[in-house]
């Protein structure tokens, strides 16, 4: 019979802070009970299983059992689930990862391990993303416990299966490594990553219509903007002073799948989100009736977001803004004023663009008030650590810029670039000094914002319905019904914008339109021999050549003559005409006056051309002097070039 020896205690010199460390990453209790039987719940995570060439583990089993309930709370009848991901990372599927797998004698020991009142009081083992050798696993383990504890385990594909048998999903601490998983189960089954249930679920954090939402507070004057969560929560993380000195801050893109998942967990309002970055750890509690402010402990253990994923998912906040910062509607205004190279851009002009009562500036009101919030001050803060992460104001500026445009015509965002990095670039310079005082706000205040609001309600976003994605400027085309000179409405308009009153469709015709006739069929073989009339052969047969009797005819003939059989039944036909080859490399004499005969026989051939003397004549009106040719005596043979001899007509009867 196997016991279990508790871990030394931590000022025997045996104890390990390093396995203590490990075990509390492998296995750690949820902040919140669980919602279905309120019984503690335990998250068991095996991306933290540690390397079997690194690790002991033999040595780790009591770390890590030392972490379930004690058995005193069990004995008075308390008891508790396990909540197991065993596919918490894609390392796990590879070879390298297959050796971080515990072996299965190390799993069977560990079961055999527990007490028994461990083992009576466990409620249910919920085991998610099973592969085939966990399941294997837990057969064998079951088979060697007799099949008692069968009816306890729960086998689910995904965390998202959770919701359907009670445990809700938005109260669980879920490692980083969990929803990366999730997010690439996802992809892979539906071949591109879309978020079909926040057309159903509404908008929350991305794309709302009032990016900055009001108070909840009972007094009216209480009722004012704050900050959204994502970015109370992220910019709070990110200036912490060892994520603030982090180097290429903003410049270095965090991972794609890192920022989908963030934006996902903010958009279902997840409670617990873990930020890590090496010792730095941020989590903000949550808020339960019965239990109050409810805190994640032993937070440096955790898995979490580092500092790069919070920065993209700030980033990704202004980009998802249904009306960017820049709109369209201001290039106009922001070419004619501030368009000049050499234009020194001074804190009176800067504060009058960002004054909430100016009478006329290029930013929209929301604008003004999130770079007066927000933007200014995070990036200015951000300045003030160019010592250690290298970011001066004119880098975040190349970082933020294209966030801040969005308009349809990419060419016009691009003209308008340069504009905008000057204007945010001396902002950035100028805002601790002059701006700041002039809009009556400073650091202080910009700390109050980011801290956790004291009304419960405000900690999380409203939801929105639906997912109406208009921008404020659509809206305020929609309904302009557009109307030519002539009263008609135009046909760029909607029918249904137009009137109520719509006129009918015109009647159907009461009879069809005839189709027009088909062409006749081309003739084939077999139908020209049944007529009684020759035809081509059938591999050269074509339907645009007509039915043409052939009947024996002389190369000098014009026309042909009629067959025995009638007028009716010959077809005229034009011959062919005569081909004449070409010289091969003599020249063709003969007299000029006379007409070339009809066949090449009697062509005389020669290797020179005769003297004419007196009677030839340059025709050419060729002025330079002719080669001088030797006569060629009388009594030389004119041999002519042999030929082919003109094949002869065929006859009726030799088709």
């Amino acid at each position: 019979m196997h016991t279990l020896l508790p871990p030394p205690p931590p000022s025997s010199p045996d104890y390990s802070p390093s396995l203590a460390k490990l075990a509390s990453r492998i296995l750690y209790p949820n902040p919140l009970p669980s919602s279905a039987t309120h019984h503690p719940l335990y998250i068991l995570n095996s991306s933290a299983f540690p390397d079997a060439r690194e690790t002991s583990y033999d040595d780790l089993v009591p770390y890590v059992l030392a972490r379930l309930p004690a058995e005193d709370d069990l004995l008075a009848g308390q008891q508790y689930e396990i909540l197991f991901f065993a596919k918490a990372s894609a390392d796990d599927a590879t070879k390298d990862g297959k050796k971080k797998r515990p072996g299965w004698q190390w799993c069977v020991q560990t079961y055999q391990l527990l007490s028994r009142i461990l083992r009576k009081r466990l409620s249910r083992l919920w085991i998610v993303g099973a592969e085939s050798w966990v399941r294997m696993l837990v057969e064998g383990v079951m088979v060697i416990s007799g099949g008692k504890g069968r009816k306890k385990v729960v086998f689910l594909r995904g965390v998202k299966e959770l919701d359907a048998w009670g445990v809700k999903l938005r109260e669980l601490c879920v490692p980083s490594g969990v929803w990366v998983a999730e997010r690439r189960r996802k992809r892979k089954r539906r071949g591109s990553v879309v978020d079909e249930e926040r057309k159903d679920r509404g908008r929350r954090a991305f794309g709302v219509r009032e990016p900055l939402p009001r108070s909840t507070a009972d007094d009216e004057e209480e009722k004012r903007v704050r900050l959204p969560r994502v970015l109370r929560e992220a910019t709070s993380f990110l200036l912490m002073d060892e994520c603030v000195k982090t180097q290429g801050i903003f410049r270095v893109n965090a991972k794609a799948v890192m920022v989908e998942v963030l934006q996902e967990l903010y958009e279902q309002g997840q409670q617990f989100i873990v930020w890590q970055e090496r010792n730095t750890v941020l989590c903000f509690p949550c808020w339960r009736e019965e239990a109050g402010d409810v805190a994640l402990d032993e937070l440096k253990e955790k898995d979490g977001f580092d500092v790069h994923a919070a920065a993209g998912l700030i980033k990704l906040w202004y980009m998802e803004l249904r009306e960017p910062i820049f709109p369209q509607s201001c290039y106009q205004a922001l070419g004619k004023f501030y368009g000049d190279v050499n234009l020194q851009l001074e804190p009176p002009q800067l504060v009058e663009m960002l004054r909430p009562d100016a009478e006329w500036t290029v930013l929209s009101t929301t604008a003004r008030r999130i770079l007066r919030m927000h933007l200014l001050p995070l990036l200015s803060r951000v300045t003030e650590m160019e010592e250690w992460n290298h970011m001066k104001a004119y880098g975040l500026v190349v970082c933020f810029a294209p966030a801040l445009l969005r308009g349809p015509d990419i060419e016009e965002d691009m003209k308008m670039m340069g504009i905008v990095r000057r204007l945010l670039d001396a902002m950035i310079s100028n805002w601790k000094e002059h701006l700041a005082p002039a809009l009556k706000t400073d650091h202080q205040s910009f700390e109050a914002e980011l801290r956790l609001p004291e009304v419960v309600a405000d900690r999380e976003d409203p939801l929105e319905e639906g997912d109406d994605t208009t921008s404020p400027s659509e809206a305020q085309m929609s309904g302009i019904t557009l109307i030519d000179n002539d009263g008609s409405v135009s046909d760029n308009t909607p029918q249904e914008d137009v009137s109520d009153e719509e006129d009918e469709a015109p009647p159907l015709p009461e009879r069809p339109i005839p189709f027009p006739p088909l062409p006749p069929r081309p003739r084939t073989f077999l139908d020209s021999i049944q007529d009684g009339r020759p035809s081509l052969p059938p591999r050269i047969r074509s339907s645009t050549i007509a039915d043409i009797r052939i009947t024996p005819t002389t190369t000098n003939d014009t026309t042909s003559k009629p067959t025995p059989n009638g007028p009716d039944t010959a077809v005229k036909r034009k011959p062919a005409p005569t081909v004449l080859p070409l010289p091969r490399y003599s020249m063709v004499v003969g007299p000029s006056s006379q007409q070339p005969p009809a066949t090449m026989e009697h062509i005389p051939f020669y290797n020179s051309v005769e003297e004419t003397g007196e009677e030839f004549q340059d025709r050419d009106g060729l002025d330079s002097e002719l080669p001088e040719y030797e006569a060629m005596p009388e009594s030389a043979t004119r041999t002519a070039i042999p030929r082919k001899p003109v094949p002869k007509s065929l006859s009726k009867g030799e088709v």
